[in-house]
């Protein structure tokens, strides 16, 4: 990671200040000090169009910018848990996170998979997992929207979509300073400069740097392996010092074009740079029974004549020895949308969209052995069964010698264009959506895999055993198109009842090009490219009744699918989903307490298993399961001053079908779902004090997060020494946060607070699962505190 950032933190924040508050201001921004009265009214558009949250027959959680503020909401993985039945993991490779809404998760990283839970940035579809968790400089809504959301959505929705809404200029002049620093030498700040409209032109910039250091010393943090003879693109890979470490530069620029009364241009340009480095795991245990279990007791056993470094622990380490490097990944996106105002009611709005990705090439130390010693005449005298030659001092590693049981390096790109157009109708006795869709994406990506592998003298040296384990490179290029057709309209049958229908027509079009294959011996997958294509129909029915003008109930039926797809080759079908859900809405005491629930089921067929098949990794439609559960949000003002929420979740997922490849066949009375509590629970209270005399407000604010035990893998390995760590304990995650708000300084307005996350450093688990040859643990990173410091003008 890049130390220029780092300095005296007392300096850089008198500079910050100094920044802020220098030059003559027009305006002061309007304070929001002093004591909440209300909940705040929270406009969504989840049916793609403006509407009140509570009028809104769908499962949906609204952050407003007030509420991520309160939150302290930095990045999109902080949302995790603030809506029911709703995680977000940050898995050890950062850039690929694992969402999971309703015991549906995402996060598989291959460009020939797509992801179960949709999320859009301004209403554009972003369509891989890797990359998703990116850092967008100016986020002023976030929309959570839990269940299938087939008819609007599209594929790829099954679980839930989450949409980011960033903020328009206002074409008023506004500033806005935001510094943070902590422990781990974090540092953030964000500079959004607000500019006044020039004729019909509104203009907004946003900048933010994130960094932090890692939270784990790496033992052999700064050396190198060099990959240049399996691929000279993949070059020398250093070793990151410190494990769990970041450093991001985001931008956004908005603009606002009203040419008239009737027609608005709204251009967005984001772009975040970020280096990261993964989280740090550690070894467990070494899987018995495996293939490779008795070469792997004989390697750990050799470790200390050596001088290896094993990361073998069932605690947590403060140490370990990773051959992981800084993975530099760039995300850069244009959004288009014009829309107009054809008559009173009726709009037309089109949204053209370009993003790309771009991945450089890194490494990751999946089974956290890079510290271990054993050459590459050892392993040779191992396979042919020539045990003297094993201990022979000749044979040996060398100092600059080094082993790893498994590694994977990669570089990845993705391209995609998206066009939408949308048509809605508002009229007294009916409302109308519909739209076209059309989706393009290619995605190249280089995969390097390592597996029992010998590094002499810090370079990969390929070698005759690595077809027996399957090491080797595989480079493949993925193309994915999608058409679509959707309508949904509403009729207001009477005052109080409206009933809705949808239908959503999808064609996509998958192919996949294999350049070079790299697998165990068996594989029959050649190069070559590999083609197929799917349809599908989805429906949603809802009637939604309104008891009163402050309660209203619904029902709702929907499907979704998460499209087919082409892995090492062969063809696998969409997953389906039927999900019915019925539901409350409610609000009472003039807007003093909010009241919503919604009980679901839903039934999962043709459900997409990831299997391994002669070293290959394929998926096949083999799976069956049935879901159900219940949600309850509750948010109150019940005396001036004092906000409280919560939310409960409750998840039942059970599968009836799940085959493997022989010998173990249907495993559904083992399985379990990864990433899924049963019982999920947030608990918010926030006090804000009255006003001082001089202006300004305290707060003080309290969050708490709980899950209950989730597995983190579909199935135990019978090991009770492994499996008593291969899932994510019940815990609780509370912070903390407290300041004054809204002081005066002249024509600026200053607010400063801290805040610590994690507050009871709960050591959270997150687990990769057993691979063929050991099991690993990573943990969630420890308490983080800092100060926050906000100057408004």
């Amino acid at each position: 990671m890049n130390d220029t950032h780092r300095g005296n933190l007392a300096l850089r924040l008198a500079c910050a200040i100094a920044c802020a508050t220098a030059g003559t201001l027009s305006q002061a921004q309007d304070a929001s000090g002093g004591q909440s009265t209300q909940l705040e009214e929270i406009i969504v558009t989840a049916q793609k169009r403006e509407q009140n949250l509570q009028k809104v027959p769908v499962a949906v959680t609204a952050l407003s910018s007030d509420t991520l503020e309160k939150f302290r909401v930095t990045g999109i993985n902080d949302i995790s848990g603030l809506a029911p039945n709703f995680q977000i993991i940050t898995q050890g490779i950062q850039s690929i996170p694992i969402v999971s809404i309703r015991g549906i998760a995402s996060g598989v990283s291959d460009s020939a998979v797509d992801p179960k839970i949709g999320l859009y940035l301004d209403g554009v579809y972003i369509g891989r997992s890797v990359g998703a968790i990116f850092d967008i400089a100016d986020i002023e809504r976030v929309e959570v929207l839990r269940g299938p959301q087939g008819t609007l959505f599209g594929r790829n929705a099954t679980g839930g979509a989450i949409s980011l809404v960033t903020a328009a200029p206002s074409g008023e002049f506004h500033l806005r300073q935001d510094v943070s620093a902590g422990n781990f030498d974090a540092w953030r700040t964000r500079t959004t400069l607000d500019l006044p409209a020039w004729g019909n032109l509104a203009l907004k910039f946003t900048y933010m740097h994130d960094e932090q250091e890692g939270t784990m010393r790496n033992l052999i943090g700064g050396g190198h392996i060099d990959l240049r003879q399996r691929d000279p693109r993949l070059g020398v890979q250093k070793y990151a010092d410190k494990l769990g470490g970041r450093e991001v530069d985001a931008y956004m620029v908005a603009a606002r074009w009203q040419a008239n009364d009737t027609f608005t241009v709204d251009y967005r340009y984001d772009y975040t740079d970020s280096e990261t480095v993964g989280f740090p795991n550690q070894q467990i245990g070494i899987i018995d029974g495996s293939a490779l279990a008795g070469m792997m007791g004989l390697i750990h056993s050799l470790q200390p004549a050596y001088g290896g470094i094993t990361n073998m622990s069932p605690k947590r380490l403060g140490r370990i020895a990773s051959a992981t490097s800084v993975q530099p990944m760039t995300v850069e996106g244009h959004n288009l949308t014009l829309s107009w105002d054809l008559a009173e009611g009726i709009n037309l709005k089109s949204i053209s969209a370009y993003r790309k990705l771009d991945q450089d090439p890194n490494i990751f130390d999946l089974a956290s052995t890079g510290g271990w010693k054993f050459s590459d005449a050892q392993l040779q005298a191992l396979l042919l069964g020539n045990f003297n030659a094993i201990f022979d001092p000749a044979n040996a590693p060398g100092p600059n010698d080094s082993f790893f049981s498994l590694l994977t390096a990669r570089s990845m790109e993705q391209r995609q264009f998206s066009q939408e157009l949308q048509f809605t109708m508002t009229r007294e006795r009916y409302d109308l959506v519909a739209g076209l869709f059309y989706f393009d994406e290619k995605s190249p990506e280089l995969d390097t895999l390592g597996i029992m592998e010998p590094v002499t003298n810090g370079v990969v040296v390929p070698a005759w055993y690595d077809s027996i384990f399957g090491s080797g490179t595989t480079e493949l290029e993925a193309r994915n198109e999608s058409r679509a057709v959707y309508a949904q309209a509403t009729w207001h049958a009477t005052e109080r009842l409206d009933l809705t229908a949808g239908i959503r027509y999808t064609q996509d079009d998958r192919e996949t090009r294999l350049v070079r294959i790299a697998a165990a011996t068996g594989s029959t997958l050649q190069p070559g490219t590999y083609k197929d294509d799917f349809s599908k129909t989805n429906y949603t029915l809802i009637a939604d009744y309104w008891v009163n003008p402050d309660v209203m109930v619904y029902a709702k039926l929907a499907t979704g699918y998460v499209s087919g797809g082409i892995m090492s080759g062969i063809p696998y079908q969409p997953e389906e989903l039927e999900s019915w859900e019925a539901g409350i809405k409610s609000q009472f005491f003039d807007n003093r307490l909010r009241v919503n629930a919604a009980a679901f089921f839903m039934d999962y067929t043709d459900l997409q298993v990831q299997t391994f098949v002669d070293g290959s990794q394929r998926f096949d439609n083999a799976g069956e399961a049935e879901v159900k559960g219940l949600e309850l949000e509750v948010d109150a003002v019940p005396m001036d001053g004092l906000t409280l929420g919560g939310s409960f979740g409750w998840t039942d997922y059970e599968f009836k079908k799940y085959i493997l490849p022989p010998p173990d066949g249907d495993i559904a009375h083992e399985a379990h779902p990864a990433w899924t509590p049963k019982r999920s629970l947030r608990l918010s209270a926030q006090y804000d004090f009255p006003a001082f005399a001089w202006g300004g407000n305290a707060f003080m604010r309290l969050d708490g997060r709980y899950r209950s035990r989730s597995e983190v893998g579909v199935r135990f390995t019978h090991d009770p020494d492994i499996d008593r760590v291969t899932y994510s304990k019940a815990h609780w995650i509370v912070d903390a946060r407290a300041g004054v708000a809204e002081i005066p300084l002249g024509k600026t307005a200053l607010s400063i607070s801290a805040w610590a996350k994690n507050l009871l450093n709960e050591d959270d688990v997150i687990v990769f699962g057993a691979t063929v040859i050991n099991q690993m643990v990573s943990y969630a990173p420890e308490r983080t505190y800092g100060i926050d410091l906000t100057i408004r003008m």
